[in-house]
């Protein structure tokens, strides 16, 4: 494997530590630990952290040390502004053109997410919701969308998937407004379901509250 490839897979095996909270926010992090971590050598994770760094996911203090940035809110509302903007836009367009099969395919998420649900595995159930969305950009022909949407939805991702480990907050919830768009879609309720989408992405505001309380030292204004 190249080194570039090595890099590559470093930096994509770091981040999702971080996204996945198996690094935490504000935690103290060496390149060993992350040799031990994703099993890559030295210099490839050298290079990722730096990346990493530039991104803002990590923060070097001076005399100090390297640690797991916190989650910046501001970043994290705006994020969702912009998602919510884009995906009501993406689903008015596939109302329209969306075929049977791609509904079949749509229905089969539902059914595989609620196993997940049903097993209170939070990364397969995350990694779902996901993919039913991306699904979306899929159809309508914007997969560079949903793409540069990752680049910038990194502290949106990172808040929710903290709110999957809130015992007090519902996944349910999350599954049943899927069913919801999912219907929407199948009656072409363009309307409706605009604002079926943005009930759904701004569980973020609702929820802010209970999951800055859960995790207090995570989160930056």
């Amino acid at each position: 494997m190249t080194v570039a490839n090595n890099q590559t897979r470093a930096y994509s095996k770091i981040k999702e530590l971080i996204l996945k909270d198996s690094l935490r926010p504000g935690q103290k992090i060496s390149k060993n630990l992350l040799v031990k971590e994703t099993g890559i050598g030295d210099t490839p994770v050298r290079e990722a952290m730096l990346r990493l760094q530039r991104e803002g996911l990590l923060k070097v203090i001076p005399q100090s040390g390297t640690y797991i940035s916190k989650i910046n809110l501001k970043e994290v509302y705006q994020a969702r502004f912009v998602r919510e903007t884009i995906e009501k836009e993406i689903l008015a367009d596939i109302c329209q053109t969306i075929s049977s099969q791609e509904l079949a395919e749509l229905e089969s998420k539902l059914k595989i997410q609620r196993i997940y649900f049903e097993a209170k595995d939070t990364q397969r159930y995350f990694q779902l919701d996901e993919e039913f969305h991306y699904f979306f950009y899929e159809i309508a022909e914007k997969k560079f969308v949903w793409h540069w949407l990752q680049e910038i939805n990194t502290a949106l991702n990172r808040y929710r998937f903290l709110r999957l480990k809130v015992k007090d907050l519902s996944w349910e919830n999350i599954l049943t407004e899927h069913e919801t768009i999912l219907q929407l879609i199948k009656d072409k309720e363009i309307e409706l379901l605009k604002s079926a989408i943005s009930s759904h992405l701004n569980k973020v505001d609702e929820d802010s509250e209970i999951v800055i309380k859960k995790f207090p030292d995570y989160f930056i204004n």
